[in-house]
């Protein structure tokens, strides 16, 4: 988190100046090796701050009502460049974008969901939204009625950042959502001999019952990829496989299909290598 205060001057203007950007980390089918979605992380070139991270300023940003034009501007250039991906060939690819609490419920929200996917011309589920399980929560008996018209405006739904598993996982499942997203609390080691990989079982077995894939966030060893195949894990992200990257090198690698080796690609100026690593041998 920068010390320095963002000022709201400049954060009223970010959605219209330029300073936004979304990268996309690649999310991979951990049967196959494919890269079958992104998940796009919101960026903010502040002139005096440098490059800012969502933690930095959209706290300020919900508390300002500045979410909903920042919120806006991720789902129309989310959307859009989801539409350049419709012709590679391989799997269909999602996009996923981060969603608050405040921008489900604002009236008129679910029109401009669907509203952004027609317009794109994208098949329903090519754009899929990502809501915290605090969210979840803070929206109580209203979340239902509101994923339902989302689903109907086109997307897809799915639980970010899941870690509580007793306290939300039977009110997640009575929710419309197709894919529940594992947090780093139940990620991190898991396969390792002193971690409870009961618990991450459970939910991959409960969320499957239910109709719901389960996507394993923050990955970053090949100990941790292994065991989540062996759970029976759908999906995974994280620096194992790569990081976020700028729109043009994304489509590059959707291009390719794959995310499990260091591959180059040729800029203008030299050669750059994809931080995703080889295979162990």
């Amino acid at each position: 988190m920068k010390t320095t205060t963002v000022d709201l001057a400049s954060l009223h203007r970010a959605s219209t100046d330029g300073s936004l950007e979304l990268l996309y980390q690649p999310e991979i089918d951990l049967d196959s090796g494919a890269i079958v979605a992104m998940e796009g992380l919101l960026r903010w070139h502040h002139g005096a701050l440098g490059v800012l991270g969502p933690a930095d300023f959209l706290d300020l940003a919900i508390r300002t009502g500045e979410i909903s034009p920042i919120g806006e501007w991720v789902l129309r250039t989310g959307a859009a460049e989801v539409a350049t991906w419709l012709d590679l060939r391989g799997p269909r690819r999602q996009l996923w974008l981060n969603v608050s609490a405040e921008q489900v419920r604002a009236d008129g929200f679910d029109k401009l969901v669907h509203e952004v996917v027609t317009d794109n011309g994208l098949p329903h589920g090519a754009l899929g939204l990502e809501i915290t399980e605090r969210a979840c929560l803070e929206l109580g008996r209203n979340a239902a009625p509101i994923f339902k018209a989302l689903h109907a405006a086109g997307v897809v739904l799915a639980v970010d950042d899941f870690s509580s598993f007793y306290a939300t996982l039977g009110a997640i499942e009575a929710l419309p959502v197709d894919a529940v997203k594992l947090g780093h609390k139940y990620v991190r080691g898991v396969g390792d001999p002193d971690h409870d990989d009961v618990l991450v079982a459970s939910v991959i077995e409960r969320a499957h019952a239910r109709g719901m894939y389960v996507v394993a966030e923050g990955v970053e060893e090949w100990s941790e990829h292994a065991r989540l195949i062996e759970l029976g894990c759908d999906r995974a992200h994280g620096w194992l496989f790569a990081s976020a990257q700028r729109a043009d090198k994304a489509r590059w690698l959707l291009a390719q299909g794959t995310g499990w080796r260091g591959v180059v690609v040729e800029s203008d100026t030299q050669a750059e290598v994809f931080p995703a690593p080889r295979p162990p041998s």
